[in-house]
């Protein structure tokens, strides 16, 4: 059985299941090659962010039932700086209309960017680590983790890519200025709090126009048009695809998956393979754009791998292989006991969540 593998954990002596590739499409290490030393180091640096292995099943089952350490630690500590420094940004917008440059600087830093949108180890960690704190912080942080994760598998320049993570980042700070009572409301938003909360991208495009960030229209653009939808179906002004900046078009993607992969004051978190085939059927119907949205869904998906889930069963598991060949397939999993589940198989069990380190242990 084939296993997508992290290549900061891969060992001398694992075997390689399917060609490793470059940007090119070129192979760089033949299916069939089993791993040394060198040749691990040689994928360092070259934006391969996990291997497939050829793992036998038995070995399979020995490794699912050990303990892990699902937290990284380095990680956690980088996250939380960089969720202060969000949080210092939001506020101080939200409250005095002051961007606080040292602050976002440090958060568009090649290095800091580096190490929180590190591949697999990125998506894993943000769904990992339990949210305390404030939701709203939390949300651009991982949108703007995302937006860096993106930026990445579109093979983006430097620049590009700290404009898509400033984007991602600043597409909810006009949430600064709608009341915590509505956006923590639990209950049904009458007409006149939606229409608030319809306002937020004009009132977040408002705040950095005044801003330094003033010089980056596509930034600004973003922000503004995040909730456009390419069929028109949208807002704040119902534009239509040929009208919707490109990072408009991607912050959309990310900013849905995190909303709703994730808990809220008002809602239950979703199985990310429920919010894969809401993405979908989006972009099925002409809502989302259709080369992002595949994009997003297929590399995502492929980042799932390894991490735990909460069974409908009441069961616990670990995803085991995804076929990516499919936009819509569902993972093989397996429990603690060493039962495998194939999802696309077994319509009886369905994933409702992934499940944080303390949920694990």
């Amino acid at each position: 059985m084939l296993r997508a593998q992290d290549v900061g954990t891969l060992r001398a002596g694992m075997k390689v299941g399917r060609n490793v590739l470059d940007f090119d499409g070129r192979v760089i290490v033949p299916s069939g090659t089993v791993l040394t030393a060198d040749t691990i180091q040689s994928l360092v640096g070259k934006n391969v962010f996990s291997v497939y292995i050829d793992v036998p099943e038995e070995e399979i089952h020995t490794d699912i039932v050990g303990h892990e350490h699902l937290l990284d630690g380095e990680y956690v500590e980088t996250y939380k700086k960089t969720y202060n420094r969000v949080q210092n940004i939001y506020y101080k917008l939200g409250r005095e209309n002051i961007l606080e440059k040292d602050d976002l600087e440090y958060i568009i830093s090649e290095k800091n960017i580096n190490e929180l949108c590190d591949g697999m180890t990125a998506v894993s960690q943000i769904h990992n680590m339990t949210r305390d704190g404030d939701y709203l912080i939390h949300h651009a942080t991982n949108v703007a983790i995302l937006a860096g994760l993106m930026a990445k598998w579109m093979r983006s320049s430097a620049e590009k890519t700290r404009e898509l993570v400033m984007a991602g980042l600043f597409c909810n700070v006009g949430k600064m200025k709608v009341s915590r009572e509505i956006l923590d409301k639990t209950g049904k938003l009458d007409a006149e709090e939606l229409e608030k909360i319809r306002n937020h991208p004009g009132y977040g495009y408002d705040m950095l126009k005044l801003s330094e960030l003033k010089k980056y229209n596509d930034v600004l653009l973003a922000v503004l048009q995040y909730h456009e939808r390419c069929d028109g179906s949208g807002y704040p002004n119902r534009l239509k695809a040929d009208a919707i900046c490109d990072y408009a078009k991607i912050v959309a993607l990310l900013d849905i998956y995190d909303a709703m992969a994730a808990n809220r004051s008002y809602a239950k978190r979703n199985s990310p393979f429920d919010v894969f085939k809401i993405i979908y059927e989006d972009v099925l119907n002409g809502k989302l754009d259709t080369k992002y949205g595949i994009r997003f869904i297929n590399e995502l998906c492929h980042s799932l791998n390894g991490n735990w889930v909460g069974l409908s069963n009441g069961e616990r598991a670990k995803i085991v292989y995804i076929d990516e060949t499919r936009v819509s397939s569902l993972p093989i999993v397996q429990t603690p006991k060493g039962d495998f589940y194939d999802l696309n198989k077994r319509h009886d069990i369905k994933i409702e969540a992934l499940l944080t380190a303390n949920e694990v242990s």
